[in-house]
């Protein structure tokens, strides 16, 4: 459980990178802790679609280990760390793409998905799963935008992401250091 306390005090101890959105407590009520997580210079990952429920083939709600889905003890943070993330994200933090389950990438990435539509724009989106994603990991010098200088690593996909989200999950074609690694059209 990550509190808005415990984040206030990883910034506090000049963690590099926070890997969990504070999900219990609301930085609605705390423009001071807002502001001084926000103002850290510290990337943030996602994280959230771990308090929303995936469902099996049978319909029972799952959590990011495929057990049962704590929905007295985790539900609430469904709603909480989406407002606390884009509370941040307003106040300047740079939010970017992680996962905090024990599914399978793409799986991993649909779960997060569903969360992250709950308070961002598509746009806001793929700027999260890039350049942001990128800055997490204190890459940005090469990974995460197209331009000079940055790695040749590309992502084709089957749709537009800005006009739907889901578009994300339509990979055609993987270019990785400007080879081919991945060609499903």
């Amino acid at each position: 459980a990550v509190t808005v306390e415990d984040t206030v005090a990883a910034v506090e101890a000049g963690t590099h990178t926070l890997v969990h959105t504070p999900h219990i407590g609301r930085l609605e009520e705390s423009e001071a802790a807002r502001q001084k997580i926000a103002k850290a210079g510290i990337p943030m990952m996602s994280t959230l679609g771990i308090f929303i429920p995936a469902f099996d083939k049978d319909n029972k709600p799952l959590f990011r280990d495929r057990g049962p889905f704590p929905m007295m003890e985790t539900l609430s943070s469904g709603g909480q760390g989406p407002v606390n993330a884009r509370l941040l994200w307003e106040a300047g933090l740079v939010y970017g793409y992680g996962t905090d389950t024990s599914w399978l990438p793409k799986d991993a990435l649909a779960q997060e998905l569903r969360a992250l539509a709950l308070v961002f724009s598509p746009k806001d989106i793929v700027t999260i799963l890039t350049k942001n994603a990128a800055a997490t990991l204190h890459r940005s010098k090469e990974l995460g935008t197209l331009q000079a200088g940055t790695n040749a690593d590309l992502v084709i996909l089957d749709g537009d992401p800005l006009a739907n989200t889901s578009n994300l999950l339509n990979v055609a074609m993987v270019i990785k250091s400007g080879e081919v690694v991945v060609d499903k059209r």
